[in-house]
């Protein structure tokens, strides 16, 4: 009976330990779990906190690319109101040269009359006062006309300036619009052959705009416009023989 009693308690006491292995193994196997779960949680974290990271970087890379893009369009619109003011300032400044010729060609001519009227005498013959006065007002009315040639000759110089100026600025307006939309087209392209098609396409709009904004800055300078006419040619020998004396300025025969 005794023996009987210790083979069950020694039953028992293995019994009891194979459980207590057991829960070991089965504890050991939850804690691996728990920590192979954990392990993919942190892995899964970081490829989020990565993803996320690179999305800041991507936002913060599109952000300068855009602030220096509004900075460019900022310094052309600034140059551009500054050749605009530079190209007003041209036509006021060639206006006032014609205006100022004119006059001093009027004043010349008057003065010029007011010296041939001063060394006029009494004695002398009314034809010829008449002709000198007449030669005289037709040189003032050809001065007038040679001014007002000179003042229209600039006006169309500037206005030819002018649009040439507008042109080049619509075309550079639209290199601006192309370059945007190319590099906006750059940032979404996957394909390797079409991120290389848009990158050239971007790069030679950039040094067509180059180009148009060297033609904005420097236009073609045109040869200074001279204001006078062809100088009168001799005049045709009359039939009647002179009778003027030699250096006399009232002489009709010169």
């Amino acid at each position: 009976m005794a023996e009987q009693k210790g083979a069950q308690r020694a039953e028992t006491s293995v019994m009891t330990s194979i459980e207590d292995i057991l829960k070991d193994a089965q504890s050991r196997e939850e804690q691996d779990k728990l920590q192979a779960e954990q392990r993919a949680r942190d892995e899964e974290q970081r490829r989020i906190d990565d993803l996320r990271k690179r999305q800041q970087d991507e936002e913060a890379r599109m952000r300068a690319e855009e602030d220096d893009r509004m900075r460019r369009s900022h310094e052309e619109q600034r140059r551009q109101a500054e050749i605009q003011a530079m190209q007003e300032a041209t036509v006021h400044k060639a206006r006032a040269e014609a205006e100022a010729q004119a006059r001093l060609a009027e004043m010349a001519s008057r003065q010029e009359h007011e010296r041939h009227l001063h060394t006029i005498g009494q004695d002398q013959h009314k034809k010829r006062l008449t002709m000198i006065l007449a030669g005289l007002a037709a040189f003032i009315v050809i001065g007038g006309i040679v001014g007002g040639i000179a003042i229209k000759r600039s006006m169309d110089e500037t206005a030819a300036l002018k649009a040439q100026t507008e042109a080049l600025k619509a075309q550079i307006d639209e290199s601006n619009a192309k370059e945007a939309k190319l590099q906006a087209q750059l940032a979404s392209a996957k394909d390797p052959a079409e991120v290389a098609a848009i990158q050239a396409a971007l790069d030679a709009e950039k040094q067509r705009n180059l180009q148009l904004q060297s033609q904005a800055a420097n236009p073609a300078k045109k040869g200074p416009t001279f204001v006078g006419g062809p100088a009168p040619g001799p005049k045709p020998p009359s039939g009647k023989p002179c009778n003027c004396t030699p250096g006399d300025p009232l002489c009709s025969c010169l």
